[in-house]
């Protein structure tokens, strides 16, 4: 497997597409190839039999009603396998797609805070449903027509080498052609394609961030040079895909180009043996029947070879898109304790430490070491402010606490029970996370606090608000609970949207609490109402609450005080 930031090969790309597919994708697209070809051949010779009866034998055309009721089942048989082909890829691609698409989203679940982060949400967004999406036609036309390819020229190939190998012959030099030329097609579409999906992901992640940024552009009067830089990346993306376009045209018309020359040949062939100008081989044996049937089969010889051609562009788009969606898959997960370990729930016995460092050590890959050794105990129900210079790794001491991150030495451990041994669902039970970029979405306030469970009354609602001291709030919205907020909810102010992410975390009240810098960028009258409504809170539902924050109002608030940097033996000062 290619590592690193090596691309990985086209054939373990293929292999790894292949993976992806139903396993009764291939079984089908061989069989309906076979039935197909096997139609395509007995349509060739019935009608070749039919005119040489006519026209050679001197048979009355009314005496051909039988065949030509035959020729008409094939027809409808050829028709009905195709139909049923592409219906049934059709629903393999769907699936295949719908089941990437929750694993990926599955991926974007288990992912941490830092996993996530570098990741643009635009770049993201354009992965998860565009690339996915590449690949359909990877599924319900490449494949099915790579099995016609290879099966039905073949079985043409057999049936004209019985009639004439001459013929045969000449079908035989000149279908490499078209393979060899694909092969050489697909290398320069393949990297075409992938450095198409790189600009599109790019600029959907840069054009989603300008648009959230719209209101700051405008105010500092930036519009103009946005344009021109946006106009600037458009430009590049067009001629990024009108060089794709370029190619598949050109291939498209060279490959149209040999298949018409080696039709031609082998027409001029048969028609010279037929009229006793050559005399080369087996010619001065052909038939009309015979003759005729192989010019019937020719076409639908190249056909499925250009066909695949013209679909070699799909798999190079696939391709690419599997480079990406296999390296965003690849990711590791956090480890996925036991069944019966992780659906255990911590019990606490009297006296216990609600949460306990243990000689934890983390460094960030590439880094010199963040924490080294450090042993930190804190019991249930206190409330702990963490503070420290920049970079020295508060943060990343809380996304420990919290299991987003796992320490490289040493354990973290929830009322004794190490929280490795716990998934996230389990985590998610015991520990709830703040900061100042927990989200709000476009929905109403109910689905705000819910987050779409259902049979909540609003008696507790009212009550995780009276708690983060928004009692107020439903009253003063036109709709209540159901007044839409916005994007990222525009419609309240930036203390009112803290506080109401505090009352979220409250209707579900969990036992430990921690909170990123849940103040800042808040004047000073939000801040403090949002430090007393932690302190209310926490008080009233008997919460252990560990904060990162470096402002006066955190430090009033805390029982607790840990001053980072640790001293040299890894313990809080």
């Amino acid at each position: 497997m290619a590592t690193g930031t090596e691309p990985a090969p086209a054939s373990e790309l293929s292999s790894w597409l292949a993976a992806q597919a139903p396993g009764w994708l291939r079984p089908l697209a061989w069989l309906a190839a076979l039935l197909e070809a096997g139609l395509l051949i007995a349509q060739a010779l019935l009608i070749a039999g039919i005119f040489e009866g006519v026209l050679v034998s001197g048979e009355g055309f009314d005496s051909q009603w039988p065949a030509l009721g035959i020729l008409l089942a094939m027809l409808i048989g050829r028709a009905s396998i195709t139909g049923a082909r592409a219906a049934l890829a059709d629903t393999a691609s769907g699936r295949t797609r719908q089941r990437l698409r929750r694993a990926l989203f599955e991926q974007q679940a288990d992912a941490g805070p830092v996993d996530s982060a570098g990741e643009a949400a635009g770049a993201l967004a354009h992965r998860i449903v565009d690339r996915v999406d590449h690949l359909d036609a990877y599924y319900s036309r490449f494949l099915p027509q790579r099995a016609s390819a290879l099966l039905i020229p073949l079985s043409i190939a057999l049936v004209v080498a019985s009639i004439d190998w001459l013929a045969a012959l000449l079908l035989a030099i000149t279908a490499p052609i078209i393979p060899l030329f694909m092969a050489l097609i697909g290398r320069g579409a393949q990297s075409l394609s992938e450095a198409q999906a790189e600009s599109t992901a790019r600029l959907s992640g840069l054009f989603y961030d300008r648009l959230k940024g719209l209101a700051t552009i405008r105010r500092l009067g930036a519009g103009p040079r946005v344009i021109e830089w946006l106009a600037e990346h458009a430009q590049e993306y067009r001629a990024r895909t009108l060089r794709v376009l370029r190619l598949a045209f050109l291939s498209s018309a060279v490959l149209e180009f040999f298949a018409a020359v080696a039709i031609a040949s082998l027409a001029i062939y048969i028609g010279l043996s037929l009229l006793g100008y050559v005399e080369l081989g087996p010619s001065a044996q052909l038939t009309l029947g015979g003759g005729l049937a192989i010019l019937l089969l020719a076409p639908d010889f190249f056909l499925p070879l250009r066909q695949l051609a013209q679909h070699w562009h799909d798999r190079a788009d696939a391709l690419a898109a599997a480079a990406e969606l296999r390296a965003m898959l690849d990711r590791p997960r956090p480890a996925r304790p036991s069944t019966s370990s992780r659906t255990a729930e911590p019990s606490r016995a009297p006296n216990d430490d609600e949460l306990e460092l243990d000689h934890v050590s983390f460094a960030y890959p590439g880094r010199p070491p963040l924490l080294s050794g450090l042993s930190l105990k804190v019991r249930a129900g206190e409330r702990v402010l963490i503070r420290g210079p920049s970079g020295v790794g508060k943060s990343t001491l809380l996304m420990l606490m919290a299991g987003f991150l796992s320490p490289r030495e040493g354990q973290v451990r929830y009322r004794g029970r190490d929280i490795a041994d716990l998934d996230d669902q389990a985590r998610s039970r015991w520990r709830a996370w703040m900061n100042q970029n927990s989200v709000l979405f476009d929905e109403s306030l109910r689905w705000n606090l819910t987050l779409g469970r259902v049979g909540i009354p609003d008696s507790r609602l009212h009550e995780c608000l009276a708690l983060a001291g928004l009692a107020d709030l439903p009253d003063a919205l036109d709709q209540g609970f159901e007044t839409t907020l916005g994007e990222r909810g525009c419609r309240l102010s930036g203390g009112q949207a803290r506080r109401l992410v505090l009352a979220r975390i409250l209707l579900e009240a969990r036992p430990l609490l921690l909170l990123d810098e849940p103040s800042e960028h808040l004047d000073p009258g939000s801040e403090t109402a949002l430090w007393k409504a932690i302190d209310l809170a926490t008080r009233s539902q008997g919460l252990t609450v560990i904060a990162v924050s470096h402002r006066p109002a955190a430090e009033r608030w805390a029982s607790r005080v840990i001053d980072l940097p640790f001293d040299e033996q890894g313990n809080a000062s």
